[in-house]
């Protein structure tokens, strides 16, 4: 069916006022003089059943977050979010950053003056933040926008195709999917927005129908918010419904856009202004302000600044896209079925021309993402889209429920009128087959993300075990806090009972003077921890001291087999200032060696073989393979010393295996230490391990104290 488009009331004016198909007993008679029971009973059954259903949807998210998701997702980015939510509940735009501003940055987060500019504009963490000033958790938050998206969806149905049964049917797939379930259980962006794209949909559409200015204000409302979250899935879903619009709306265009422009302008101004604060441009997002490369298009891209260079291009995006589109098939509850059901539809001109340009948006949509690196850094770099699901295509689901639900229903309706009986079969076959891969998915992902959670809940509580009021190094990479996991995160305030601060080198030093009060450890965990299920989950806790002295002899330890089974060749690389040394190893054996550190930085000489290198069945395999080299670095590392292990494969690629960072300050202007005279060489290091929870490979390096003297 299509749209019947209104005449004008007059040049400029408001359109006509006609009722929609199905929706003519809102205004029914005698409906204002019912008490609340009589009410309720003249609310459509449809109306009632999604309300339920939206209720539903609520409880789930919350119990989600609550077992599945108890200490944030595998998405880091759910930190970013909920940092940012903190810090609005507490009255302040930006988290504090205190000196060392580098030693307590988070994720994605950049130091600007005294404060961190996180990656996202503020408008999604306010949401979270309303939560919290009002109930003290974001679990409202997380049901409320669910819900929502249920009820929206319904309504959005009914005015796309004038059917209560085909949408409550879209509301319902919307609502079993499994990437909205899991979704709705995370501190992210991506179901917010969905309910505004949608609500924009529905006060433009509804509001030109009615010839009403508040749905279309409204609507402007959910375009500019939605608009400054995600602004290119905004250009891209509704950029064909824009078009439409402006051709089919003759003599009635500014009147639409005037209102539109009156709901975007409170959501603009306040971009602008938070733009303005958090980068000094009103213009540029926050977005790319920690690395300019993290942007559209094809070449060579980056996550942040440290990251190494990414060669993004065509077959990569082409790639990707494939791999979310495949995955949505089954996220989607009956999204093969859908796109069928959706595409026949649309052949067959059963889809008015509002429904036909958001399924244009919607193919709009993933032929625009083919050129953002972020679905392929999503579903090739990292993979976590297969646990979480492909939420980068949540905005696909409305095209995708709704003109599947409508092409479904009409498509039942003609099979059943064909042979009532074989479509009675057929229909009942196909809604096994979607109940089955909808629970096959949604038990995966559930399970797959417990076995990630429980990792976590580990990692905090060993760290929960730990006495006082502990300062945590944590040494990963890369270096910011609440990555790899959420667990080693601080609060906007930096006043928690455990204090994380970033392992980085002679800042360490700085902090712990900072917190006197604080005993020291150090967090190592294993490579690629907790990156997938089946990834290492190895972390261990290192009790810190610090010891000054004319050298302080450090103990370096390579356990057996520490590097990939292909390995032909393995080396520790010791870098300090503009010093660095190639000291040779046993990819196959245990090494122990001995750096004494001093004011004089490395030589070879400070180098000793501390035990003999010994096999994994603790035979003797001699000395180190090779002599100790060196050579100068062109730029200056700091005075810390930077140990690294690299591995060469077979074909002759060298790579990082493991790495850490010896904390070392001195001071090269004074004379060598002498009685009664400050000493020359601080460094901050291990006595010993104190916890470990985890499984699978150990981080292969440890570096601890030969001597605790003079501490």
């Amino acid at each position: 069916m299509d749209v019947a488009v209104p005449p004008a009331a007059g040049p400029g004016g408001p359109p006509a006022v006609q009722p929609r198909p199905g929706t003519e007993h809102a205004a029914a008679p005698g409906h204002a003089g019912l008490g609340l029971r009589g009410r309720l009973a003249a609310v459509p059954g449809e109306a009632r059943y999604v309300a339920v259903l939206a209720v539903l949807a609520a409880a789930a998210a919350v119990v989600l977050r609550h077992t599945v998701f108890p200490v944030l997702s595998v998405n880091n980015d759910e930190g970013i979010y909920l940092l940012h939510a903190r810090t609005l509940a507490e009255g302040r735009l930006f988290p504090r950053a205190p000196h060392p501003a580098q030693s307590y940055v988070p994720w994605l987060g950049v130091v600007v003056d005294d404060h961190y500019v996180l990656k996202y504009t503020p408008f999604v963490p306010a949401i979270f933040a309303l939560a919290l000033v009002v109930c003290g958790s974001v679990d409202p938050a997380l049901a409320v926008v669910v819900g929502a998206a249920v009820v929206v969806t319904y309504h959005l149905g009914v005015e796309l195709s004038g059917s209560r049964r085909v949408a409550a049917l879209s509301a319902t797939l919307l609502a079993l999917s499994p990437l909205v379930l899991v979704q709705s259980a995370m501190v992210l962006s991506y179901l917010p927005v969905l309910v505004l794209l949608q609500g924009c949909v529905l006060g433009v559409l509804r509001g030109r129908r009615r010839g009403r200015a508040r749905p279309v204000v409204v609507a402007g409302l959910a375009l500019g918010v939605a608009g400054a979250v995600r602004p290119y899935d905004v250009v891209l879903l509704l950029a064909p419904l824009a078009v439409w619009l402006v051709v089919t709306s003759p003599g009635r265009r500014w009147w639409l856009l005037r209102w539109l422009a009156c709901g975007l302008a409170a959501p603009l101004a306040i971009t602008l202004l938070t733009n303005l604060a958090a980068t000094g441009n009103a213009l540029r997002l926050p977005f790319a302000l920690l690395e300019p490369d993290d942007r559209l298009g094809f070449g060579r891209r980056k996550l942040y600044p440290e990251d190494g260079w990414h060669h993004f291009g065509l077959g990569d995006g082409l790639r990707s896209v494939g791999d979310h589109v495949w995955l949505l098939g089954g996220w989607a509850c009956g999204g093969v079925v859908l796109a069928v059901a959706a595409i026949i539809a649309a052949l067959r001109r059963r889809l008015n021309g509002a429904a036909a340009m958001l399924g244009l948006g919607g193919l709009l949509f993933l032929l625009g993402y083919i050129g953002f690196w972020g679905t392929w850094n999503a579903a090739e770099l990292w993979g976590g889209i297969r646990y979480v699901g492909p939420f980068y295509l949540v905005p696909v689901l409305i095209p995708l429920v709704h003109l599947g639900g409508w092409g479904c229903v009409s498509g039942g309706a003609a099979l059943l009128a064909w042979r009532r009986r074989v479509g009675l079969g057929v229909l009942g076959s196909v809604v096994a087959a979607v109940v089955a891969l909808t629970s096959v998915v949604l038990t995966g992902a559930v399970r797959d993300n417990l076995a990630l959670t429980g990792n976590d809940k580990d990692l905090s509580a060993m760290l929960s075990r730990l006495p006082g009021r502990p300062l945590v190094f944590v040494a990963a990479n890369p270096k910011y806090l609440g990555h790899p996991t959420p667990v080693a995160a601080n609060g906007p305030d930096l006043d928690g009972r455990v204090l994380f601060a970033v392992a980085r080198g002679v800042d360490d030093l700085t902090v712990l003077a900072d917190h006197p009060g604080r005993p020291a450890y150090l967090l190592r965990l294993a490579q690629a921890y907790d990156r997938l299920p089946g990834s290492p989950s190895t972390a261990r806790v290192e009790r810190l001291a610090s010891c000054s002295g004319d050298q302080v002899p450090v103990t370096i330890t390579v356990g057996a087999n520490a590097t990939p089974a292909r390995s032909r060749s393995a080396r520790l690389v010791l870098t300090a200032g503009t010093r660095s040394l190639s000291v040779p190893v046993d990819p196959r054996a245990a090494t122990t060696l001995t750096l004494s550190v001093d004011a004089d930085g490395l030589d070879p000489a400070d180098v000793t073989v501390a035990a003999r290198a010994r096999s994994a069945t603790g035979t003797a395999a001699g000395r180190l393979p090779g002599r100790v080299t060196e050579r100068t670095v062109p730029t200056g590392r700091g005075t810390s010393v930077s140990v690294v292990l690299r591995a060469t494969d077979r074909a002759g690629h060298e790579s990082t295996v493991d790495q850490q960072i010896l904390p070392v300050r001195r001071d090269t202007a004074r004379a060598p230490a002498r009685h009664g005279t400050a000493p020359p060489v601080t460094v901050l290091g291990s006595v010993g391990q104190t916890a470990e929870v985890g499984t699978g490979a150990r981080p292969p390096l440890r570096i601890t104290l030969a001597t605790a003297a003079r501490r």
